[in-house]
């Protein structure tokens, strides 16, 4: 029976999931299949699954190929010529072990890694909404979860930190932690009654209770406030009780940056359809009860103290029985390296997500993870290291007829590169990214105000200040970047799970008409004549290295040299910039 059949048996008549629905229940205890030759454990699943079907996995991909998709994946940043060529003439097991072993050392990791965690954290540095007031003192957060990456935090401990970490360890780095709760949009434009001022936070506390749910868990405990849940097991007084959780939590300051202030979080009742004008049963701090494993009366009242509902709630989502906490996180882990998750949808495991293409590779992974002290350094190691990954990027005639979509991995599908990854591989390529970490953020937008509002708009700047890397630049609310925006950023109003992908003209312009790049042609230029000189064939081979990662071929060398002589080396330089090899990973 395949899965999807399954899952649909946990579907009561009205098609809404019934307790038996699978992310609800433990992880099952899996065995490796017995598959041929395959022995890492991600392969044995994999090849398994495809045999099935008549189909055989991809050779692996060619050295240069590789280390490329494997810098990119890990720091986000190419690979320097110099590295290419060393592991292209060895590319052993070792030296791809060893290479694993410094990238992940890299403090670029805990940059690279951080961006997609503040993605699903929506971590913006304005408030939003009608004033949108800047937050120039958010960024503690971004760089305690740059270090907790960097030290290998365990992951249950980087969630109860970001849940509870004022209570757990109050100083400094508390405070910095739970800016995780209050990196949303902030309602700062209340009206002038109790009602209205009641409603905009309960508002607020909504957004919170969709994101810690939705982010950790996988669930849309959100779309429980007004009415019971329309698919999952959430009845609308759940949703009140993980609400009553979070009711002691307020937008404020500690230690001079934006983090959690807390009050007494008080009586919480049911607001009937959502409305603070309609107040039903009182109900107590708690969890959600289709959780099987862990128990979702946590056996406090309504005089709770604050810390006593974060605390209880950081321990009971990351509980070793709660069958969501890992199987979410390996999830996420995988969608980033593959650019799908096993469940397609990152952060709704529920009915109206996505059913897990290897469910039995799903569930080994998340015992595995546990095993293995919730190490997410240690997950990344397992999955590059597998043949699955290391597979060639070609299409194949005969595995597209059986499935198209890739989704069972006959091959590594190509993915285009975030525009905080172009952004930095352009500085990078030309030798001029800084590397100065952590700190307050950069400034590319002049702030403007009209009437009591506050508008960004992008700006031209230079200096080494301004070319650090992409995650430490200030982004409000609202405000676009002509290449950030183009090459699909979120804007981080709202949690981003997943990222839109699209190709579009206006991709091609930024890459040949935005100021920055013209920048960043000229120099790469100015570096390749610093490395090579002014020889013509040089200069098209070392363009190649620092910009594409190989060596042009003879068609590609005669065309650029001919193109350097009538042009300059500098349209050289933004032709490769410009090229769709640029952008993507094979």
């Amino acid at each position: 029976m395949s899965s999807g059949i399954a899952a649909l048996l946990f579907l009561n008549e009205f098609g809404t999931a019934t307790e038996n629905w699978w992310s609800l229940q433990p992880p099952a205890k899996v065995d490796l299949p017995q598959t041929g030759s395959a022995k890492h454990p991600i392969d044995t699943f994999i090849q398994h699954r495809l045999a099935r079907i008549g189909l055989a996995p991809s050779s692996m991909a060619e050295p240069r190929t590789l280390i490329r998709r494997l810098h990119f994946d890990l720091l986000g940043l190419p690979p320097s010529p110099e590295a290419v060529a060393r592991f292209a003439s060895n590319p052993t097991d070792l030296a791809y072990s060893q290479l694993i072993d410094r990238l992940l050392a890299s403090p670029h990791y805990g940059e690279r890694w951080a961006r997609h965690w503040l993605d699903v954290a929506r971590y913006g540095e304005s408030n939003g909404f009608e004033y949108n007031e800047p937050r120039r003192n958010a960024w503690p957060y971004r760089d305690w979860v740059i270090n907790s990456l960097n030290t290998d935090m365990p992951y249950d401990e980087f969630v109860r930190m970001q849940v509870a970490g004022d209570i757990l360890q109050p100083g400094r780095e508390g405070a910095a932690a739970v800016g995780f709760l209050v990196a949303g949009t902030h309602n700062t434009v209340l009206g002038a009654s109790p009602l209205m001022k009641n409603q905009a936070r309960q508002d607020e506390l909504g957004e919170i209770v969709g994101t810690v749910t939705q982010a950790f868990l996988g669930l849309t405990v959100q779309c429980a406030r007004c009415h019971n849940h329309k698919t999952d097991p959430i009845s609308t007084e759940e949703y009140h009780s993980m609400a009553a959780l979070f009711a002691g939590v307020w937008h404020g300051a500690q230690h001079g940056m934006h983090s959690v202030r807390v009050t007494n979080p008080g009586v919480m009742r049911v607001h009937l359809r959502g409305s603070a004008a309609s107040l039903g049963q009182e109900v107590p701090p708690a969890g959600v009860s289709a959780l099987a494993g862990v128990d979702a009366d946590f056996k406090l009242t309504s005089a709770a103290s604050d810390a006593e509902r974060r605390k209880a709630a950081a321990n009971w989502m990351t509980n070793p029985a709660n069958p969501l906490f890992s199987r979410v996180i390996v999830n996420r882990i995988w969608h980033h390296h593959f650019g799908r998750g096993l469940v397609k949808t990152p952060s709704d495991f529920g009915v109206g997500g996505g059913q897990p293409s290897h469910p039995k590779l799903l569930d080994w992974l998340t015992g595995w993870f546990k095993q293995n002290n919730y190490s997410l350094k240690s997950l990344h190691r397992l999955i590059v290291t597998s043949a699955t990954y290391r597979q060639s990027s070609a299409s194949r005639p005969d595995a597209l007829g059986r499935d198209h979509d890739n989704q069972l991995l006959w091959r590594f599908a190509p993915k285009r590169l975030e525009g905080e990854a172009v952004r930095d591989s352009l500085l990078q390529a030309a030798g001029m990214l800084n590397t100065q970490q952590s700190g307050p953020s950069y400034e590319d937008v002049k702030e403007i105000h009209f009437n009591a509002g506050r508008y960004y708009h992008p700006i031209e700047v230079k200096g080494p200040k301004f070319d650090r890397r992409t995650i430490y630049r200030f982004s409000p609310r609202g405000e676009r970047d002509a290449i950030l925006d183009t090459f699909d950023c979120p804007d981080p109003s709202a949690t981003a799970p997943t990222r839109a992908v699209t190709t579009t003209p206006l991709q091609a312009l930024s890459l040949s008409n935005n100021v920055f790049v013209w920048r960043m042609t000229d120099g790469l230029a100015n570096r390749v004549r610093k490395e090579v000189g002014e020889a013509p064939l040089g200069q098209v081979r070392r363009a190649w290295q620092l910009s594409l990662g190989r060596e042009p071929d003879k068609t590609e060398s005669s065309q650029a040299v001919a193109m350097i002589s009538k042009h300059g080396l500098p349209l050289l330089c933004r032709a490769l910039f410009n090229s769709s090899e640029f952008v993507v990973i094979e």
